[in-house]
């Protein structure tokens, strides 16, 4: 369809019809190039008092540019400016010679997907010269309660307006209270990694329950949506589907490995479960199945459910222990029929696999980058006192066809075992 200026999606994206004439593209152009203009207030025209409004499960709270023109919905930061101190134009360290500390606090240091998020975010303090570190409960298990006592031990350690706190954010009311010391303490914070759902932790929220030097402030977020995230798996597992199966319906079986953990189960609920039932040929199993994250039992959970229901001929997961637990199902021969099996992250057992033709796909959401980008973000902003603002990315998808390559960048040990050396 032709763009039109008033049906802005939520992710602020925009149609464009193609196959016409140059004109009427230019048009077209001309009319985005418009909406952008009006869309791009800046911070200080947010001090005048523009104050955002809409529906925060839509937009995430929207920028109201008051005139009436029309929905502008955009997810604009408030973090106060600061004054930029004068530091070296030729390096990363500051003026005062003192190098900054950034301590990232996440909720299962065992977990192997953060291992490629401890190499990046440590490799970005070693590039910029920071100290620091990935701190966090170890054990089968995440200990919210754990994360937060240590969040707090570090707050008190962490210098004031010098020094950054990072952490993953499951849940908006047991976090509030920490996260703020932080900010009364003048420590700069970022959400990396997970956060709570967009209704749950948006723009607006922050700014009415969070507060810097007595403002509202918004706590930036670098990663991707948890939700969003599960509906692109979706979405990719029901191409395949169609692909793969021979079948007028497709019944889903749907695992989570960590169903405690509220960031990765809104992946699948409401995540994936929101566009399958979008479909008429789509049956969902409603019960979501718990797996552990012990390999072994999971495929013995998997394989009873498979056993159980002959029909099930989609298995997809929140995290990768359901699609491991399926695919070693199929190897082991107690499952012979067509299965579309697919998973989330990029770890190894998954990829070998996806290598070995048991799992159709997974879905990689870049845990180095959301480890890396914290640290850059943040030196921005306490070195050149550029405000710091969401970084939220997309997803990559991981098949039989480029797994060679996924597997040849998923090994972080020789970087891994440098850094436990070295810094």
């Amino acid at each position: 369809m032709a763009f039109d200026r008033d049906k802005l999606q939520d992710d602020d994206t925009f149609s464009i019809e193609l196959g016409v004439s140059r004109r009427s593209l230019m048009k077209q152009l001309s009319a985005v190039g418009a909406v952008s203009a009006s869309a791009g207030c800046s911070s200080l025209l947010q001090d005048q008092g523009n104050k955002s409004s809409g529906s925060d499960e839509n937009n995430g709270g929207s920028g109201s540019n008051g005139g009436g023109a029309g929905p502008q919905d955009f997810d604009y930061s408030r973090i106060p400016m600061i004054k930029p101190p004068s530091a070296p134009i030729d390096n990363t360290k500051p003026a005062t010679g003192v190098a900054r500390r950034a301590e990232f606090v996440i909720q299962n240091v065992a977990n192997p997907f953060f291992t490629p998020l401890i190499a990046g975010f440590n490799d970005a303090l070693n590039q910029f010269g920071w100290k620091g570190g990935v701190t966090g409960p170890s054990g089968d298990t995440q200990s919210q309660s754990k994360q937060i006592e240590i969040i707090n031990t570090l707050v008190d350690e962490l210098k004031s307006g010098q020094d950054v706190l990072v952490t993953t954010i499951l849940d908006r009311q047991a976090y509030l209270a920490p996260i703020q010391r932080a900010l009364d303490n003048d420590i700069a914070v970022v959400n990396g990694h997970s956060t709570p759902a967009k209704k749950d932790w948006n723009n607006d929220w922050m700014r009415e329950k969070l507060t810097y030097r007595d403002r509202g402030v918004v706590i930036p977020h670098v990663g991707i949506r948890d939700r969003e995230g599960g509906i692109a798996m979706a979405v990719e597992a029901y191409k395949r589907m169609q692909d793969k199966l021979d079948a007028d319906e497709y019944k889903v079986l749907i695992g989570n490995g960590l169903p405690g953990n509220p960031a990765v189960t809104r992946r699948v609920d409401p995540g994936a479960r929101s566009y399958l039932e979008t479909k008429d040929d789509v049956t969902l199993i409603d019960e979501t199945l718990d797996v552990t994250t012990d390999f072994a039992e999971a495929q013995n959970r998997v394989e009873s459910r498979l056993s159980a229901d002959q029909d099930i001929n989609v298995v997809m997961g929140a995290g990768f222990w359901t699609a491991v637990g399926a695919s070693q199902a199929v190897e082991s021969g107690s499952v012979s029929r067509d299965l579309v099996i697919c998973g989330f992250d990029l770890v190894e057992a998954v990829l070998t696999s996806i290598k070995d033709g048991s799992v159709d796909f997974t879905m990689g959401q870049d845990p180095y980058g959301q480890g890396f980008l914290n640290v850059p973000l943040a030196w921005m902003y306490q070195e050149r006192g550029i405000e710091m603002k969401h970084l939220e990315f997309g997803v990559t998808f991981v098949d039989k066809e480029n797994v060679e390559y996924a597997l040849q960048r998923n090994t972080w040990s020789e970087l891994r075992n440098w850094q436990k050396s070295n810094f």
